[in-house]
Protein backbone atom coordinates (compact mmCIF):
# COMPACT_ATOMS: atom_id res chain seq x y z
CA UNK A 1 0.00 0.00 0.00
CA UNK A 2 1.98 3.39 -1.09
CA UNK A 3 1.91 6.44 1.54
CA UNK A 4 0.85 9.44 0.08
CA UNK A 5 3.81 12.07 0.45
CA UNK A 6 1.56 14.70 1.65
CA UNK A 7 1.91 12.32 5.23
CA UNK A 8 6.03 12.20 4.71
CA UNK A 9 5.97 16.29 4.93
CA UNK A 10 5.35 16.85 8.07
CA UNK A 11 8.05 13.82 9.44
CA UNK A 12 10.34 15.76 7.49
CA UNK A 13 9.76 19.03 9.20
CA UNK A 14 9.70 17.30 12.66
CA UNK A 15 12.61 15.68 11.58
CA UNK A 16 14.79 19.04 10.51
CA UNK A 17 13.70 20.23 13.67
CA UNK A 18 15.39 17.37 15.95
CA UNK A 19 18.50 17.86 13.93
CA UNK A 20 18.69 21.60 14.23
CA UNK A 21 17.90 21.30 18.07
CA UNK A 22 20.53 19.10 18.53
CA UNK A 23 23.38 20.64 16.38
CA UNK A 24 22.59 23.96 17.93
CA UNK A 25 23.14 22.99 21.60
CA UNK A 26 26.42 21.32 20.32
CA UNK A 27 27.29 24.31 18.79
CA UNK A 28 26.23 26.65 22.00
CA UNK A 29 28.09 23.93 24.35
CA UNK A 30 31.33 24.14 21.60
CA UNK A 31 31.01 27.82 21.80
CA UNK A 32 30.87 28.33 25.58
CA UNK A 33 33.76 26.15 25.86
CA UNK A 34 35.90 28.57 24.16
CA UNK A 35 35.90 26.50 20.67
CA UNK A 36 37.31 22.99 22.50
CA UNK A 37 34.83 20.37 23.03
CA UNK A 38 33.45 19.24 25.89
CA UNK A 39 36.03 17.66 28.84
CA UNK A 40 34.53 13.84 30.31
CA UNK A 41 35.48 11.67 33.10
CA UNK A 42 36.86 14.64 35.12
CA UNK A 43 38.85 13.35 38.40
CA UNK A 44 39.94 15.73 41.37
CA UNK A 45 42.83 16.53 39.79
CA UNK A 46 41.16 17.90 36.56
CA UNK A 47 38.60 19.79 38.78
CA UNK A 48 41.35 21.59 40.84
CA UNK A 49 43.65 22.18 37.52
CA UNK A 50 40.27 23.64 36.00
CA UNK A 51 39.76 26.36 39.15
CA UNK A 52 43.60 26.97 38.72
CA UNK A 53 43.41 28.08 35.11
CA UNK A 54 40.01 30.19 35.61
CA UNK A 55 41.95 31.94 38.42
CA UNK A 56 44.99 32.81 36.42
CA UNK A 57 42.88 33.78 33.05
CA UNK A 58 39.75 33.86 34.01
CA UNK A 59 38.20 31.32 31.64
CA UNK A 60 37.59 27.61 32.55
CA UNK A 61 39.83 26.47 29.66
CA UNK A 62 42.06 28.77 29.59
CA UNK A 63 45.44 28.30 30.04
CA UNK A 64 48.59 30.95 30.60
CA UNK A 65 51.94 30.79 29.31
CA UNK A 66 53.46 33.66 32.03
CA UNK A 67 56.14 32.57 34.94
CA UNK A 68 54.58 34.81 37.47
CA UNK A 69 51.27 34.67 38.61
CA UNK A 70 49.19 37.59 38.70
CA UNK A 71 49.22 39.61 42.02
CA UNK A 72 45.75 38.78 42.77
CA UNK A 73 46.08 35.05 42.42
CA UNK A 74 47.31 34.48 45.51
CA UNK A 75 44.36 35.97 47.61
CA UNK A 76 41.71 34.82 45.11
CA UNK A 77 39.16 32.01 45.91
CA UNK A 78 36.74 30.33 43.57
CA UNK A 79 32.65 30.48 44.65
CA UNK A 80 30.76 27.82 43.29
CA UNK A 81 27.35 28.37 42.62
CA UNK A 82 25.09 26.57 44.65
CA UNK A 83 20.99 26.77 44.77
CA UNK A 84 18.69 27.08 47.24
CA UNK A 85 17.26 23.95 48.93
CA UNK A 86 14.68 24.10 51.70
CA UNK A 87 16.12 20.90 52.74
CA UNK A 88 19.22 22.51 54.20
CA UNK A 89 21.72 20.49 52.55
CA UNK A 90 19.71 17.39 52.72
CA UNK A 91 20.24 16.14 48.57
CA UNK A 92 17.70 13.06 48.13
CA UNK A 93 16.04 12.87 44.80
CA UNK A 94 12.61 12.86 44.20
CA UNK A 95 12.17 8.99 43.73
CA UNK A 96 13.78 8.63 47.29
CA UNK A 97 11.64 10.97 48.38
CA UNK A 98 8.50 9.58 46.61
CA UNK A 99 9.62 6.08 48.30
CA UNK A 100 10.16 7.29 51.63
CA UNK A 101 6.44 8.71 51.74
CA UNK A 102 5.59 5.12 50.17
CA UNK A 103 7.34 3.72 53.07
CA UNK A 104 7.32 5.42 56.42
CA UNK A 105 3.95 7.14 55.23
CA UNK A 106 5.73 10.67 56.58
CA UNK A 107 5.23 12.69 53.38
CA UNK A 108 6.50 15.52 55.53
CA UNK A 109 10.12 16.04 53.89
CA UNK A 110 11.88 17.91 56.53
Amino acid sequence: MPVPFEGLIPYTIMGMFFGLAGHGVGFIRYWDNGWKNDRFNLDEYDQKMMQRDFLLTGIKRGQTSEAVAPEHFKTAQTELQRYYTPYRDQFFSFRERLYRGYVTGNWEFE
